[in-house]
């Protein structure tokens, strides 16, 4: 049975903060389990970020930079 989250949490799959309402709740043998949609989903790994200047930075699930600390964004 899953249902939509009615209060903020950590995401089960990805560790990244779930607004509340944004996304789903499910019983996982003792405890809930809060998930993004695109995590349930099986979403992207990789997220593009592309800047007005034309620079591209590629983030992971949880929003850390996949070369950082190289611009000093998520240190």
């Amino acid at each position: 049975m899953a249902r939509t989250n009615k209060y903020a949490a950590l995401c089960a799959e990805c560790g990244a903060r779930v607004r509340a309402g944004a996304g789903t709740l499910t019983h996982s043998g003792r405890k809930w389990e809060v998930r993004h949609v695109d995590c349930e989903a099986g979403g992207p790994g990789v997220i593009v970020t592309r800047f007005s200047s034309g620079a591209e930075v590629y983030q992971n699930r949880r929003g850390r930079c996949e070369d950082a600390p190289c611009c000093g964004c998520c240190s």
